[in-house]
């Protein structure tokens, strides 16, 4: 067991880019009993937390070549053993241990533990976010009473500015939902269960006539985000629209809303890239 243990740490001490001499001084322990131990010796059983904190991993890690594989069978298993609403609070803590564990920095760690998820909202209702953004990728996080989320995006093999660049239809999906009539028909569509709506009753909920209505579904079908249908009645063809189960207009909707927010207490924040973001 000792042999393993010297092994793993030689591994995580060379990932981290570490000199035994480096290592040594953050445990408190000399060049040479690091090099004892990585040939075969044993650490003190003491001494076992101080050299997983300085390698960034936990004890288990020290023990077990593939405790990355475990982790992702226990978070799986977790998760789903629980009903839907605990497996998704805990998710998000799991999304904020990424986040901080992104950070690279142990003093925000143990700060900032999943522990405060309950207690950060202040009296005055403020919101709280985080954000990093690395050339290896970009994590942004929210923590308020009303809502809370995590994006985690790691840099496509050929950047950013390749996985976006397809511009016009980003811009005609930005003129769509610039439209605040759109909106307001978004909001009542879904706001009700998805069954088939007619126009005429879209347009007396928005406050439009079926002309400006018909428009306006016409240009949300064509960004996918409603379907039309044509239902035969004894008065004739009418069409009837239903939403697109679209996870990714919520999303676009609320950092539309985050762009916009004043005054945001953005309390990790960490911008370390050195490269364009496109």
């Amino acid at each position: 067991m000792s042999g393993i243990i010297g092994q793993r740490i030689k591994e995580l001490r060379s990932k981290r880019g570490l000199t035994q001499e480096e290592l040594g001084r953050e445990i408190g322990i000399t060049a040479q009993g690091i090099s004892k131990w990585e040939r075969g010796n044993s650490p003190d059983a003491e001494l076992l937390p101080r050299i997983a904190e300085a390698l960034g991993v936990s004890v288990n890690v020290l023990f077990n070549e593939d405790i990355n594989e475990k982790i992702d069978s226990l978070i799986t298993k977790e998760l789903s053993s629980l009903p839907q609403d605990e497996a998704f609070s805990r998710a998000f803590e799991l999304c904020w241990s990424i986040e901080m564990g992104l950070t690279g920095k142990n003093s925000i760690k143990e700060k900032f533990t999943s522990e405060i998820l309950d207690t950060i909202y202040d009296e005055y209702g403020h919101e709280f976010f985080s954000m990093l953004l690395y050339d290896a990728g970009l994590t942004g996080a929210r923590l308020s009473s009303n809502g809370r989320y995590f994006f985690f995006m790691p840099e496509p093999a050929d950047g950013f500015g390749q996985f976006l660049s397809d511009n016009e239809k980003a811009a005609e999906t930005f003129s769509v939902l610039s439209d605040i009539n759109i909106l307001n028909i978004i909001t009542y569509m879904y706001s009700r269960k998805n069954t088939p709506v007619s126009l005429s009753i879209i347009a007396k909920k928005a406050n439009l006539d079926e002309t400006e209505t018909e428009d306006a579904m016409e240009r949300l079908c064509r960004i996918n985000l409603a379907q039309c249908t044509e239902v035969e009645t004894e008065n004739g063809i009418i069409k009837t629209y239903t939403y697109s189960m679209e996870c990714s207009l919520i999303p676009l909707l609320t950092y539309a809303k985050e762009i916009r927010s004043e005054k945001p207490l953005n309390f990790v924040t960490l911008f370390g890239r050195t490269k364009p973001l496109f």
